[in-house]
């Protein structure tokens, strides 16, 4: 059988040690003989993989949440980005939830030192993603109603969209997150990780696509509309024709605005390629981590 782990409180080279490299709980004299009987202790390798793992964890877990920093600070600054009085309220809630999300990637470190504060975090965090898909629904609703209305608001149909895309890019962070505070980051949690996310990119692909579609055909019968109008009234004037194309071509000015900027705001790829690094770097950063005798103490 394997030879025990033991741990003692004399420096290694104070103990006699055989030719087959084992040790004696014999200590050594300065000339090299025996002093005394020293004893030792026989750990259990459970304890030293655990105590290793409480040195391990905390290292890897920042630089693990670090992956996600810019991203977290670039959705907080889209979130800044959106002005509309009459959704305070799932604003101040996204705020807070902003703001909880980067107060658990800022304090990951010091959580990962501790049983207790992982599982309350944890709790917490799996309630804010849970908020954060209601909001998500909530705002896709409200721009499938806004798009098939007959009075055209540009600037609810913008905000509804950038709602529930922040609410949805900030959910996958918190889905990474609640990996890393668990622990479950081995492949097979990671697998599953990546199905959940990928569902994600999914649905908002097929709501934008969507939306696009929606909106270029709105833009093509408006410029349908545009070119009657004009062609009715080609060698008159007509006060209440005029202000009709005038509406109509601010409708298409505000589409193009709409497909070329609101949607444009977040950037897919850069989300995909965090998620990429964050699954790569799991094998990587934890081969560059050193464990100094200081914080594992004088224990084999």
């Amino acid at each position: 059988s394997n030879a025990p782990f033991f741990q003692t409180s004399l420096p290694l080279d104070r103990i006699v040690r055989y030719k087959d490299g084992s040790f004696s709980s014999m200590e050594k004299s300065i000339k090299g003989g025996f002093s005394q009987h020293q004893g030792f202790d026989i750990i259990n390798s459970m304890d030293i993989a655990q105590q290793l793992m409480s040195c391990v964890m905390p290292m890897l877990n920042q630089r693990l949440t670090s992956i996600y920093a810019d991203l977290i600070n670039e959705n907080n600054y889209y979130l800044s980005q959106i002005q509309d009085q009459f959704i305070i309220p799932e604003i101040s809630k996204l705020k807070s939830i902003a703001e909880f999300i980067k107060d658990v990637s800022d304090e990951i470190s010091h959580i990962s030192k501790s049983n207790n504060l992982c599982v309350a975090t944890l709790t917490n965090m799996q309630q804010r993603r849970i908020d954060l898909k209601q909001i998500f629904h909530t705002f896709i609703t409200r721009l499938e109603q806004s798009i098939s209305s007959i009075f055209f608001d540009p600037q609810n149909i913008a905000n509804s969209y950038l709602v529930a895309r922040y609410s949805l890019s900030n959910y996958i962070v918190s889905l990474v997150l609640e990996c890393i505070v668990s622990g479950n980051i081995d492949d097979e949690s990671v697998k599953r990780l990546e199905s959940k996310v990928e569902k994600c990119f999914n649905d908002l692909n097929n709501i934008t696509q969507r939306l696009s579609i929606i909106l270029e055909n709105r833009r093509f019968a408006n410029h349908n509309e545009i070119s009657n109008i004009n062609s009715f009234y080609r060698w008159s004037y007509d006060y209440m024709a005029q202000n009709q194309v005038n509406n109509l071509n601010n409708q298409n000015n505000n589409i193009d605005r709409i497909k070329n900027e609101t949607l444009m705001y977040f950037d897919i790829e850069f989300e995909k390629q965090r998620l990429k690094d964050f699954i790569n770097a799991r094998h990587d950063f934890i081969e560059d981590i050193i464990i100094s005798a200081n914080q594992i103490g004088n224990k084999i």
